[in-house]
């Protein structure tokens, strides 16, 4: 394919006074490997200050050149190619046009052409060919702050820099999508990872239900991504860290600073697709804990770096179930990630080759200095499995036999999710804080001295949190100044105000409808690690949602349970409000979810009692809906007892008929008699009619803050 910027060249020998300044070429010295070639595409686009179709074109080929261009040239030429359209206008329809079909938007040019109908399930909320130019134009002007920052020749570095850091950033290159093929882009995602053997892991006792939220959650993916995460699940590899992945925030594929997951963020795409667990970086990408600073770790940290195999699968079952009660109570989609699939581990990465697990596991030589601290802890991990009542463990002698008896629990395995974010509350909170910028870029190993590394980090962070975001008019002196800048100006306050209330009735709502079935995380689904913020464009819009991550502790009682039971739901129900609310003391509430939301938008107070009131009418909403679909809906009610189903609102009756009461005073003991009379008639048992009352009676102090869910109105 002949280079489109040969003539270029040629212009740049000839060099006059009108050409870019020769800074340009020592600052793209130090950004590409392809100097001259980023600096040919730099002379041109800076000397056209108005749209050029014939540029347009040279830049489409430049995008698409697989070989002849290196993979941060083909990116900037994308961002190039952004910045020409914007000078266009909604009225151009002749220029859109022939962008739309080399952008394979539309199948021929004219009127006869109409726009892709899978642009819907891009997040665009029409086809009608001049609705789609604005939305078009509304989703590329996100960066704006960018682009009218480039004058042409007179551009200053900063801004020069500014747009090559936008550009080594995949995600956010919207129109990459439609330049890259998803072949490509897998096969830089494997360039950037270790690569092992694995297995599809087939779970026999699998509710029918999962299979078909897989389906749905797939086929909802827009074409681009979905034929991504296809290639990925096809071969049931395991992918692993590598030394060299980046954790760089918006990177193509990324390792989260403190955690063992990879999260990968396709080209032009707001969709996440995380791989849980990818193992440590360094020599050793899995190992065995037992404790840590002289405390045992649970049981799922045992395998250090790695999942086990039941706890995906049970993951998976919940997640997939919570997700299908959602939907049929709400009509609309939980904001909860979908686990897509799962791979049983044969073999670990050594070095530049693969080796078996349990060799892995067994022989010195994989472990080097690390092997006796890695066997004691196995050794003190399965004697705790055979406590813990894990099952009977083989019983076969010697090293291979102790390694056996571990893997036989752990059963290494990987998962694919899809839907996720890395940009969890805590990581937002602790980064958005005044020494945040230098926190990042000391964790994450990324280069970020200058003022104007901090400044983009900043915009970054907002853009993500606020969807569209308008940059403070100010110098830059340090980063709390910029933060509190940013946060002053008006459109950014009003949504992040907005964003705030929105959330803290979006979580309401989920734990709502999660109470209603009587169910509960532990707090797991809660705590501020495992929720995330996401920017997303839907129905024609910027938008930013907010993601409940890691259901491994989930708890909704199942098709065979005819009973509710109090005495144990109650804890999980306790610890929920505690990682959503926080408790009584300053600092727990600040670590709550809410707490971290209020730290991220800089809410006041006023707006933390509007977001209760808002919460509470929220809250008490989903439960009533709730309970009002389980008497109505049919697929929902398939998937509970129909004595659980009959029993349901008898704990609601009880609840609400105890909080009307003094306790401990004759009243209360003709409560009891009546209520266990009650109970003995709907067909309880004594014993767990007496688990009922108990349970009311015990735990009055989380019950009487949530009355008016049980009142029976509404």
């Amino acid at each position: 394919m002949q280079d489109p910027w040969v003539n270029v060249r040629r212009r740049e020998r000839r060099w006059t006074p009108d050409c870019p300044s020769p800074n340009l070429r020592s600052l793209l010295a130090t950004e590409f490997d392809d100097a001259e070639r980023a600096f040919a595409l730099f002379d041109d686009f800076l000397r056209h200050e108005t749209y050029d179709n014939a540029f347009c074109q040279r830049l489409l080929t430049v995008a698409r050149q697989r070989t002849a261009a290196s993979w941060d040239i083909r990116k900037l030429a994308v961002l190039m190619l952004e910045h020409q359209i914007l000078k266009l206008r909604p009225e151009d329809a002749d220029e859109f046009d022939y962008l739309f079909t080399q952008l394979n938007l539309k199948e021929t040019r004219g009127a006869g052409g109409g726009i892709a109908s899978s642009v819907l399930k891009e997040g665009y909320s029409t086809t009608d060919t001049h609705q789609f130019i604005r939305e078009f134009l509304d989703k590329l002007a996100r960066r704006r702050r960018v682009h009218d920052a480039v004058k042409g020749r007179n551009t200053p570095d900063t801004a020069l820099r500014d747009f090559i850091e936008l550009s080594r950033h995949d995600c956010k290159l919207s129109l990459a999508r439609y330049l890259f093929t998803s072949q490509e882009i897998v096969h830089e995602i494997l360039s950037r990872l270790r690569v092992t053997d694995g297995a599809r892991d087939l779970d026999p006792s699998q509710p029918w239900f999962v299979e078909e939220e897989i389906v749905r959650a797939t086929g909802r993916l827009p074409l681009f991504e979905a034929a991504i995460l296809k290639s990925l699940c096809r071969t049931s590899k395991i992918y692993w860290a590598s030394g060299t992945t980046s954790s760089k925030i918006n990177s193509l594929v990324e390792y989260p600073e403190s955690t063992v997951v990879l999260v990968i963020k396709p080209p032009g795409s707001e969709v996440e697709f995380e791989i849980k667990r990818a193992g440590r970086r360094g020599d050793h990408p899995l190992t065995v804990v037992y404790a840590r600073k002289g405390s045992a770790v649970p049981p799922s940290h045992r395998l250090d770096g790695g999942s086990m195999q039941w706890l995906l699968r049970f993951e998976a079952n919940a997640a997939s179930e919570l997700g299908l009660i959602y939907r049929l109570v709400h009509g609309t989609e939980a904001p909860i990630p979908h686990y897509v699939s799962r791979s049983t581990i044969y073999s670990v990465p050594v070095g530049d080759a693969e080796v078996q697990t349990l060799r892995y596991f067994t022989e010195s030589r994989m472990f080097d200095q690390g092997f006796r601290e890695m066997r004691a802890a196995m050794a003190h991990s399965v004697a705790a499995f055979n406590a813990e009542g894990y099952g009977k463990l083989p019983d076969l002698p010697g090293d291979l036999g102790l390694t056996a008896q571990f893997i036989s629990v752990v059963a290494p395995a990987q998962a694919i999710l899809s839907g996720t974010s890395s940009f969890r509350l805590d990581k937002l909170a602790a980064y958005l804080s005044n020494d945040g910028a230098q926190r990042y870029f000391e964790e994450s190993g990324t280069v970020g001295r200058s003022r104007h590394h901090w400044r983009r980090f900043a915009d970054a962070l907002l853009e993500e949190i606020l969807g569209v975001y308008d940059p403070p008019d100010v110098r830059f002196y340090n980063y709390r100044q910029y933060l509190k800048a940013a946060f002053a100006v008006a459109s950014n306050r009003a949504k992040a105000d907005g964003y705030y209330l929105e959330f803290v009735q979006q979580i309401a709502r989920f734990w709502g409808t999660l109470l209603a079935v009587r169910g509960f995380t532990r707090g797991e689904s809660f705590v501020a690690r495992n929720v995330g913020l996401k920017s997303v464009w839907a129905a024609g819009r910027w938008q930013v949602k907010i993601i409940f991550m890691d259901h491994d502790a989930v708890v909704i009682p199942g098709p065979r349970d005819r009973d509710f039971y109090p005495q144990f739901a109650l804890d999980g129900m306790a610890l929920d409000e505690t990682y959503i609310w926080g408790g009584s003391p300053p600092e727990e509430r600040a670590t709550s979810a809410v707490g971290h939301l209020q730290t991220i938008y800089r809410v006041s107070d006023d707006l933390k009692e509007q977001g209760q009131s808002l919460a509470r009418v929220a809250l008490r909403d989903a439960y009533k809906n709730t309970q009002q679909a389980l008497v109505t809906n049919a697929k929902l009610r398939s998937l509970f007892d129909a004595v659980f189903l009959k029993r349901l609102t008898d704990w609601d009756t009880l609840v609400d008929s105890y909080l009307r009461i003094t306790p401990d005073t004759p009243a209360s003991t003709k409560w009891r008699d009546e209520m266990r009379k009650m109970l003995a008639e709907k067909g309880y048992d004594k014993r767990t009619g007496e688990a009922y009352l108990d349970s009311v009676r015990d735990y009055k102090w989380f019950l009487e803050r949530y009355g008016y869910l049980f009142d029976g109105s509404g």
